[in-house]
């Protein structure tokens, strides 16, 4: 029974935080650098996030962590992430770096670019060092801009995928590209662009905070 009306209690917190207007909750903004796409073969090389405060960035405690390698095949990683070996002599341990980021997650709402991804690799990490990430929700920027576009006449019968990275998307918001792309920069992008997408989703229909809570899965 105990286990039980805690589940509740936890179920009932979480609705009447998710229910207070989109601007009063809290945001983690995240990214993660792989050596490829499948949680179950591959692993996370690079960590980074930071909160995000409507309408503030809280760049100056951003956490950015690299992983150890000394088993993990880099692939491509140094090309597409900039991630060479000697990134890793510094390392930090994925353990605690996981721990770190379940307190940061605790009544917070979690924004990535691709919340199929990235989400399947944090809870594969987690799973294999006992820790549990619970965030209130999640935000995928990629899934909010889809649906933006496929509502436009021209994009009803096809989305090409080249638009949904996140520098086509930063792109149609007027952001600045940066030049180099590590996790940090990643997380970053990804939180500038979580707020051009609210704020403007704010300025065109007056019911944002349903109309964002529908991307709260």
């Amino acid at each position: 029974m105990g286990y039980w009306l805690n589940r509740l209690a936890s179920w009932y917190q979480r609705r009447t935080l998710l229910n207070r207007p989109w601007q009063q909750l809290r945001y983690v903004a995240l990214d993660i650098e792989t050596n490829g796409l499948d949680p179950k073969q591959h692993d996370i090389l690079a960590i980074a996030w930071l909160s995000i405060n409507p309408p503030l960035m809280d760049i100056g405690h951003a956490e950015h962590h690299i992983f150890p390698a000394d088993h993990v095949v880099l692939g491509q990683s140094p090309v597409i992430h900039g991630l060479t070996r000697n990134d890793f002599t510094a390392c930090s341990a994925p353990k605690q770096v996981l721990q770190q980021l379940a307190i940061d997650l605790q009544n917070a709402v979690l924004v990535c670019h691709h919340r199929r991804l990235d989400w399947a690799f944090l809870q594969s990490a987690a799973k294999h060092y006992g820790i549990s990430l619970k965030p209130l929700a999640i935000f995928d920027t990629l899934a909010f801009e889809q649906q933006r576009l496929q509502r436009q006449p021209q994009y009803q019968h096809g989305l090409p995928p080249a638009l949904l990275t996140l520098s086509a998307c930063r792109d149609r918001y007027l952001l600045p590209q940066y030049t180099a792309h590590n996790a940090l920069d990643d997380a970053i992008s990804c939180a500038e662009l979580f707020l051009a997408e609210v704020y403007q989703a704010a300025d065109e229909n007056a019911q944002v905070g349903q109309l964002l809570r529908r991307f709260f899965n």
